[in-house]
């Protein structure tokens, strides 16, 4: 595949992201420390309006994509927590920057067709965390039937997509497909102290491979309204700085390597890998309703950077978010 195909496909599957999975405590000191319960009615439904702007660099190139969705989503108990159907009600995509007419196209029938799908059943935790796509080989058989309906599909992207998708496990897919329901469950159900940072220690596999990074993930109430019903919470993640500079030096002989074996097997230039930087974080800022539990606004960052010598791999996500319960 070659060292720059494996980091794009790192930086746009979005490995290595981070998520939390809150847990509640028992209430000490209730001057001090504020629950935040979700409050789900029986056979509730969700409305979802989510805004995203993700702006891929390539070196001197740059490509930005900006989305508007809305979902509503569907809950009943299952022993998990809930089983869930998501269906989308409406979505818009559109493309910026060093981007071919073809590849705007295509990108605009990608998105037509993922919304063809329709609908996603999924099985959630009890913060609503999405756990596993129930049924995924059957959404992985619409999807693929959405794309060869909208032209995207000849035989060579077919082989393509079966290899890259059967290897895919329900637990993966729910991370590829719902990410915006796995930021959104964050601050749900929380329990914190106020001015008092929650942190969890979890890791992440990093994108060369190798030992798994550790990273903190840090929730902190900052503000509780309780005229306004309204509760602010801060959340941020990723690895320490001084963790991403070892790895990143003790990867750099093995990207070397691989630079100059590129070099040799497809005739180009071969470019030393002196210096090898990275950028991992998550940050993420809510709004929270004390009477349901619901996210009433959130606004996320989430950044994937990585400099390869003198190569430049980059990914910034920017979501802003808010749910309702539907009438």
């Amino acid at each position: 595949m070659g060292l720059r195909g494996f980091i794009l496909i790192w930086l746009v599957t979005g490995l290595g992201a981070v998520s939390a999975q809150a847990q509640t405590k028992a209430v000490t000191d209730p001057g001090d420390y504020y629950q935040i319960p979700l409050n789900l009615p029986d056979k509730a439904a969700i409305r979802q309006v989510i805004h995203k702007t993700t702006q891929i660099r390539l070196n001197d190139q740059t490509e930005t994509a900006t989305f508007s969705g809305e979902y509503i989503s569907r809950f009943t108990a299952d022993k998990d927590g809930y089983r869930v159907t998501k269906t989308t009600v409406s979505s818009n995509l559109t493309l910026e920057g060093d981007v071919t007419d073809e590849k705007s196209d295509d990108m605009q029938k990608l998105s037509a067709a993922l919304t063809d799908v329709g609908v996603i059943t999924y099985v959630a935790d009890v913060n609503l965390t999405p756990l596993r796509i129930d049924d995924w080989p059957r959404l992985r058989r619409a999807i693929k039937q959405s794309m060869r309906k909208a032209g995207l599909m000849k035989q060579k992207q077919e082989a393509a997509f079966d290899a890259l998708y059967e290897r895919i496990s329900p637990e993966v897919a729910s991370e590829l497909f719902l990410p915006e329901d796995g930021l959104l469950a964050i601050p749900r159900n929380l329990g914190l102290s106020l001015e008092n940072p929650y942190v969890l220690e979890s890791k992440i596999e990093p994108p060369f491979g190798g030992e798994a990074l550790r990273t903190r993930e840090t929730l902190k109430l900052t503000r509780w309204d309780e005229a306004g019903q309204k509760a602010y919470i801060s959340y941020q993640s990723g690895p320490a700085k001084a963790d991403l500079e070892a790895y990143a030096t003790a990867i750099q002989p093995e990207l070397d390597t691989a630079a100059r074996l590129d070099a040799e097997q497809y005739g180009w230039a071969y470019r030393p890998v002196i210096e090898v930087q990275l950028d991992i974080s998550t940050r993420c800022n809510y709004e929270m309703s004390l009477q349901t539990g619901l996210v009433l606004r959130a606004a996320c960052l989430s950044i994937r950077d990585i400099r390869v010598g003198d190569q430049i791999q980059s990914q910034r996500e920017s979501w802003s978010m808010s749910e309702s319960f539907v009438d």
